[in-house]
């Protein structure tokens, strides 16, 4: 199979260049430049974008995709129970987020709000929506991040993280996730802020 493979390639290799025959001795000169100049894959007679990052995926054409990197950066904010006040000892860590969002101008950020299995439905609902909207607008009013570039989200337990019925689980679902999105970034880019109630 491997030989197969290794076969295609090269036939497809040589349907890619285009040479000249001399007539005078029979020798052939190669039009097409065949070197990898970025060491992408892709040669230079067929490269588009001639400087991609090292390690980088890349098209046919050597453009490589919107991601460039994978941040995950997990905040821990605890909450007193049914309050969605953060005290300001965890300002330090959300002003990390912020510092990134003025970093990567083209950011944009979703502050999604999770909760416990642990009251009603409604309660955690708004009690997740209040919390996401507070680290938005410490995000805006401390850290001058453009409230068009934040939004909050709550989920309430729509997404539980852990089905357990234990403190631990309890606490790993009573969470904020920040999702980043931007031209250099992804959806993969996530500051996960756990709050637990006291």
């Amino acid at each position: 199979m491997k030989y197969i493979i290794v076969l295609i390639l090269s036939l497809l290799l040589m349907a890619c260049t285009t040479p000249i025959v001399d007539m005078a001795d029979n020798t052939q000169i190669q039009l097409q430049d065949l070197s990898d100049a970025d060491n992408d894959g892709v040669i230079t007679s067929r490269e588009k974008c001639p400087a991609s990052f090292a390690g980088s995926k890349v098209d046919n054409y050597g453009c490589g995709a919107d991601i460039i990197n994978k941040v995950r950066q997990e905040l821990k904010v605890n909450f007193a129970s049914n309050s969605a006040v953060v005290s300001k000892r965890y300002f330090g860590d959300i002003e990390a987020l912020a510092n990134f969002m003025k970093k990567h101008l083209d950011t944009e950020v979703v502050i999604e709000g999770h909760t416990s299995k642990l009251g009603s439905k409604s309660l955690n609902m708004r009690l997740s929506q209040e919390r996401a909207q507070a680290v938005m607008n410490i995000l805006v009013n401390n850290f001058g991040i453009a409230t068009s570039r934040v939004s909050a989200v709550g989920y309430g337990f729509e997404r539980i993280l852990d089905d357990g019925n234990t403190k631990s689980a309890h606490a790993k679902n009573r969470r904020i996730v920040a999702e980043l999105t931007g031209e250099n970034t992804s959806k993969d880019m996530k500051w996960n802020i756990y709050s637990v109630d006291k």
